[in-house]
């Protein structure tokens, strides 16, 4: 058995796997490991019991898996509002700035094992919620997964082919003529700006190339613009812009040259950059900067998120991930859940916030591949945690909102087998049948309706 047969055993036999369990044991090789908590709900020809059982035992699930989302995201707050104080601390040079930058970095790994911690803790009934055991989980070659949905499906054991048609580009700013000490001399001010922030940059007489290149860059980190300067191998200067896609816009001017703009004085946008292309398990997807994206609408790979890697090679146009869908199954009083109707099932399917799985998208500077990865050694690196911090916090604000979806739809979901059951009919006017209604007593129905205000209460 190869090591990718080895892993989809595991990853697909073992009960409720965390990825933090199985991943690495997997990789090295190890048969078993320790099977997670399990949960069940009921299935079949529901009565209302049943069914009030599986809809209060969403709701709380789902109430669990917020407030644990919740304390993350305050986590990942606090350690943005901790990169921004300690930012004015002191000047940006040795040796203050090095002390600074220490407890830059002593702080923010200790956000992150806080953050570790709560996505343990976050269980329900012995089921992990953020860990991977309630969603889907992965792992690429040559690519990054992502994140899924509820209607993405496991892969086979080969997994799925990534075909990427084209790879991504940044989008950038090109001077008109090499960088010399003649032209630098005749220079008066490099502007660029990008969103509501911006930079004059005004180069010194003595300066050379290089001097330019690292004053214009050093400028740009204190201001936290996105953009990097560099020159290309026949001397010109370049402005790209540190994320992939053509999304990313900014503009900029030479002043008194051609450095930058073709006509000194007046700004011009960035030339576009180009979003990833291709397909996933054959199936269609579409690009946002490096990240390919399966349709809502695709059998297989519906939601399904890779991010290329820089370091896959340029010929290497087709890889492969392996997912595993863990999403949580359960049969509910419309009979459909998660997106779509399922024939009788739900799937809702949770993220895996562990560290090591946030911000995989986000480009930085200095290429960390995670928000746990991020080492602050220079100021640069603490402009890459900050960005990573911003937008991973963005993402968990979104994921917050869906799950608040959720839990109103399975709570009102609920009040409706509440108000079927007191009045012997169904939504739509419908009578039920004695079998699914059966003899229930007014005080049973009270005592329901009180029992659902209470976790109504608790969320």
């Amino acid at each position: 058995m190869n090591r990718t047969e080895t892993i989809h055993r595991l990853l697909t036999e073992v009960e409720l796997p965390t990825e933090e369990e199985i991943l690495p044991k997997a990789l090295e090789g190890e048969k078993d490991v320790r099977p997670a908590g399990w949960l069940r709900f009921e299935t079949g020809d529901l009565t209302e019991d049943q069914e009030m059982k599986n809809l209060e035992t969403v709701v709380s699930l789902l109430q669990t898996a917020r407030q644990g989302m919740e304390k993350i995201d305050a986590r990942l707050v606090e350690a943005i509002q901790g990169i921004h104080a300690h930012w004015g601390e002191a000047p940006q040079e040795a040796p203050q700035g090095d002390s600074i930058l220490a407890k830059i970095d002593a702080m923010l790994a200790a956000k992150m094992e806080q953050v570790d911690q709560l996505v343990r803790g976050c269980r329900f009934h012995g089921r992990g919620l953020l860990d991977g055991q309630s969603g889907l989980t992965g792992w690429g070659e040559g690519v990054d997964f992502i994140r899924g949905g509820p209607d993405t499906q496991s892969s086979p054991v080969e997994g799925y082919e990534v075909k990427m048609e084209s790879l991504p580009t940044r989008g950038y700013l090109l001077g008109s003529v090499p960088v010399d000490e003649d032209w630098i001399r005749a220079e008066t001010e490099i502007v660029l700006t990008e969103g509501d922030r911006f930079v004059r940059f005004r180069p010194t007489k003595d300066m050379g190339p290089q001097e330019f290149v690292q004053g214009l860059n050093r400028t740009l980190m204190e201001q936290g613009l996105s953009l990097e300067a560099g020159l290309t191998r026949q001397g010109r200067l370049v402005i790209r812009h540190v994320q992939y896609g053509s999304q990313p816009r900014f503009k900029g001017c030479s002043r008194s040259t051609p450095l930058l703009s073709r006509k000194p004085g007046r700004l011009e946008w960035n030339r576009r950059g180009r979003d990833i292309q291709g397909t996933l398990g054959g199936e269609p997807a579409f690009g946002m900067g490096r990240v390919l994206m399966g349709y809502l609408d695709n059998r297989h790979t519906a939601e399904l998120a890779v991010a290329w890697r820089g370091d896959l090679a340029p010929a290497a146009r087709e890889t492969v991930v392996h997912v595993i869908q863990n999403g949580l199954r359960f049969q509910d009083a419309a009979g459909h859940g998660g997106e779509e109707d399922t024939g009788g099932m739900a799937r809702l399917s949770l993220p895996a916030l562990a560290g090591r799985n946030l911000g995989r998208w986000v480009d930085t500077f200095h290429g960390f591949s995670s928000l746990s990865k991020v080492r602050v050694e220079g100021w640069r690196d603490a402009l890459d945690g900050l960005l990573m911090l911003y937008a991973v916090s963005g993402e968990m604000e979104e994921w917050k909102e869906r799950v608040s979806i959720w839990i109103e739809r399975y709570q009102n979901r609920a009040m409706a087998v509440l108000r079927r059951g007191r009045s012997g009919r169904s939504t739509d006017g419908e009578a039920v049948a004695p079998k699914t209604l059966g003899a229930k007593k007014p005080e049973v129905a009270k005592d329901m309706a009180e029992q659902f205000r209470r976790h109504l209460v608790a969320g």
